[in-house]
């Protein structure tokens, strides 16, 4: 199965497809079953991980259905219409669903989740990592200021520095004022002030410093040359 789309005028200048990299399957468990040619993509993801899924509801591709562009929301004829963009109903231009799931285990090809309203079979078009930085935003650090080509992963640390600003600019702001970088920790994110930066750093090296001398000096030979 693959969705072939078109522009607006009707012609194949904009023409895009969707395929399927796996389905929901249901009975005793719900799962998503990967295809083959796709298992190298899920590698990464571990039990417990929240993840969003992007399904097609391929029971709502029907022309009749995509020209509904109000509904009453919840199929209730009493609540007032809406239009589609302001619900989560199935009826849509293009019939998109968005989930939030968590990954309670994966076997092989399969990622077991909790119970969703999807119909079995339904055609999985994407799985995204859940990131509370994205899908949950806050008014900490703009996402403009993140330096995000400074970002390094350390285990499962995801480290993710403020962009540098100048100077002048920075006068009146305290330590304690200026968020200095994003840490997330699976779909969990924090940040650190300057100063709750500063004070890591000292925990840190603490820490460093009571390792064993044995285990200092391997790693001062393994250290990468720059």
């Amino acid at each position: 199965m693959q969705m072939l789309f078109k522009g607006a005028n009707g012609s194949n200048s904009m023409s895009f497809k969707l395929i399927p990299i796996g389905y929901i399957r249901k009975g005793a468990d719900t799962f998503i079953e990967i295809l083959p040619e796709f298992l190298d993509a899920i590698e990464g993801l571990q039990d417990g991980d929240w993840i969003k899924l992007i399904l097609w509801f391929h029971k709502s591709d029907k022309p009749e259905l995509r020209k509904i562009l109000k509904v009453h929301p919840y199929g209730n004829p009493k609540n007032p219409l809406r239009g589609v963009f302001a619900t989560r109903s199935p009826y849509r231009p293009n019939p998109l669903a968005l989930y939030t799931v968590k990954i309670r285990e994966i076997s092989d090809n399969r990622i077991y989740i909790d119970w969703i309203d999807a119909d079995d079979g339904t055609p999985v078009v994407d799985i995204k990592i859940f990131v509370e930085r994205y899908d949950c935003p806050n008014e900490s650090i703009e996402e403009r200021e993140v330096n995000i080509p400074k970002g390094r992963i350390i285990g499962e640390l995801n480290i993710i520095p403020r962009k540098s600003d100048h100077l002048d600019e920075l006068e009146e702001v305290s330590p304690d004022e200026f968020d200095a970088v994003i840490i997330e920790l699976g779909n969990k994110t924090t940040v650190l002030s300057a100063r709750e930066l500063t004070e890591l750093i000292e925990v840190l090296k603490e820490i460093y410093d009571e390792l064993p001398v044995e285990i200092k000096d391997k790693l001062r030979v393994n250290r990468p040359q720059d």
